[in-house]
């Protein structure tokens, strides 16, 4: 497998690694469920003030890196800890659609330890690619590496499948700042 260039944060903004979101881990695990919520405002209060999870982070995007090329997804999105380094992240549904337009919002993630490897394994063992329309942009869900944009971004790589049933699944790897 080719190296991947190293992407950087601007040290300034960045996440301490036991203040992270996206920490590496030894073996596959659960990570986040991802769901899109109707009012992100009532969302967050239900879940902290009803259900006792604890708020961790609030990112306003997450932008895509190809090299020196840098492209918004326009999708924001709220972190809530829900144990042990599991989440889920809640995201805005726009105008009362199950999810905005051409963004996968209903899924749910693993941390992996190598997101290429796993990524091509899954799809010899019936995965299926998914192609994600973002504007202004063509992304069919191989591997890529995104920032989590916000007071404390954080860099990671990801990349969305199918699986043998339709199920969106994301795979995701922390990456260094």
């Amino acid at each position: 497998m080719a190296a991947r260039p190293n992407k950087s944060v601007d040290p300034a903004n960045a996440v301490q690694s036991d203040q992270k979101i996206f920490c590496p881990m030894q073996s596959p695990v659960l990570h986040h469920v991802s769901l899109f919520v109707s009012d992100m405002k009532v969302s967050t209060l239900f879940y902290t003030e009803g259900l006792g999870l604890t708020l961790r982070e609030e990112f306003v995007d997450i932008i895509g890196l190809r090299g020196t090329h840098r492209f918004p997804f326009t999708v924001a999105s709220i972190f809530l800890e829900a144990g042990e380094g599991r989440y889920i992240e809640l995201h805005p549904a726009g105008d009362g659609e199950m999810s905005p337009p051409g963004f996968p919002i209903n899924h749910l993630a693993l941390a992996v330890v190598d997101v290429d490897a796993s990524y091509a394994q899954a799809l010899a063992s019936g995965g299926a690619r998914f192609d994600i329309p973002i504007p202004n942009e063509e992304w069919d869900g191989t591997p890529l590496d995104v920032i989590m944009s916000g007071a404390r971004p954080e860099p990671m790589r990801m990349a969305f499948l199918q699986g043998p049933s339709g199920e969106l699944i994301e795979l995701y790897q922390a990456t260094n700042n």
